[in-house]
């Protein structure tokens, strides 16, 4: 296997002389916080995987708001392929760097020649866009179906390890709150016993009580 792809899982397994194929094109760059890798709408005919670190996804409203989508980070696929009979992908979303950051590219055209001779590299990216399906889903239902309660109590049950891991200011940014308005769902839900701060750590006190706040199974 060249020796550009043995960082990634999603390669490995894959025919050596195949992987010959696609590194003719591929090519590896570093990023830092706060770059821009691609925008909105931009055309590109490349596929993305980052090796290591953070990246976020956002779209700016009418008024340049930023409005946070979601994040990746570890191993994953940036590029939204929505077919393998593209030639070009038209981006969802803004993609900026949250840490310093490495990302493999490569030829859109030659990646679906060896994806389409190749099983197992088709069952991985059948995978990875299921995944970013699921992403996009919750994110339509966290900015466009909950409310601001149900934003924070879903994020209260569902990640709150990674709640706790951020300020205050960075949650709001992420829910799409006012950070006064975090601050008063977060009010009511200690004033109910729900939740309970402990040495600046956040405790789930009533788990179960927060679903009443979010419309999605559970």
């Amino acid at each position: 296997m060249p020796l550009i792809f043995d960082e990634l899982e999603f390669f490995r397994g894959c025919d050596p002389e195949k992987l010959a194929r696609l590194s003719t094109s591929a090519k590896v760059r570093e990023y830092a916080v706060c770059d821009v890798m691609v925008y909105e709408e931009d055309d590109i005919n490349r596929v993305f995987f980052l090796i290591e670190g953070e990246v976020k996804f956002y779209k700016v409203d009418r008024f340049d708001t930023e409005v946070f989508l979601y994040t990746l980070s570890g191993q994953s696929l940036l590029t939204n392929i929505g077919s393998l009979d593209c030639d070009r992908i038209s981006c969802f979303s803004n993609i900026e760097f949250l840490q310093p950051s490495r990302v493999l590219s490569c030829d859109l055209a030659i990646f679906k020649e060896v994806v389409k001779t190749d099983n197992g590299l088709l069952i991985h990216l059948v995978n990875l866009l299921a995944d970013q399906k699921q992403l996009v889903e919750c994110t339509i239902n966290m900015g466009m179906v909950f409310d601001v309660t149900a934003k924070v109590a879903k994020m209260l049950y569902s990640y709150l390890d990674l709640y706790n891991s951020l300020k205050k200011q960075e949650i709001s940014y992420r829910l799409n709150i006012q950070p006064a308005t975090l601050s008063r769902v977060l009010s009511k839900f200690t004033r109910l016993g729900l939740i309970a701060e402990t040495d600046h750590t956040t405790v789930v006190l009533q788990r179960d009580e927060l679903t009443r706040y979010f419309k999605e199974g559970v």
